[in-house]
């Protein structure tokens, strides 16, 4: 695998997290599942464990319902932005791990593109919204389609162990 697709693989995990913040981990989750995060290193191993997919999964399907609901605070917003910027982050470093690249290029690059997949797909949800006169729910509906796509994608992209890719 090279390097451009690593890296990529790495901004799309940071966008996935911008658009829900546990969609990221969720992914790692199934690639592990699938024995294709076994070359990562350090502290960044957690993700190995038997329990991690089951925990980050759980936790993505709990934002998924959380999304919808009024009392849930804009992804711009101090809080959830620096969340989804650290689970951006952490989920490019894993997968630059995992495929032998810099985890430290990977982290920066998800936590980037988490960080303006946020404000952008914040920016897309509230213009759909008034232009088409359209309930959020049901944008926030077509965006986790979305998001379920792209997350299908890259775990079948990635989801070979290491010694099995092209």
């Amino acid at each position: 695998m090279r390097d451009l697709e690593v890296y990529a693989g790495a901004a799309l995990l940071g966008t996935l997290a911008g658009m829900r913040s546990m969609a990221a981990p969720a992914v790692l989750g199934q690639l592990s599942r699938k024995g294709a995060l076994t070359g990562v290193t350090s502290g960044l191993a957690l993700v190995s464990k038997p329990r991690f997919a089951g925990v980050v999964t759980i936790l993505a399907v709990g934002e998924l319902v959380a999304d919808k609901l009024p009392i849930t605070p804009n992804r711009t917003a101090v809080g959830p932005l620096l969340g989804r910027a650290f689970t951006g982050g952490i989920s490019g470093a894993v997968l630059c791990s995992a495929k032998k690249r810099s985890p430290w290029i990977g982290a920066l690059i998800g936590a980037a593109a988490a960080v303006g997949a946020a404000y952008g797909t914040y920016e897309l949800r509230r213009r759909a919204g008034r232009k088409f006169h359209v309930p959020d729910a049901v944008i926030a509906l077509t965006e986790d389609v979305l998001v379920g796509s792209l997350g299908a994608a890259l775990t079948s992209q990635f989801g070979q162990p290491e010694s099995l890719a092209r």
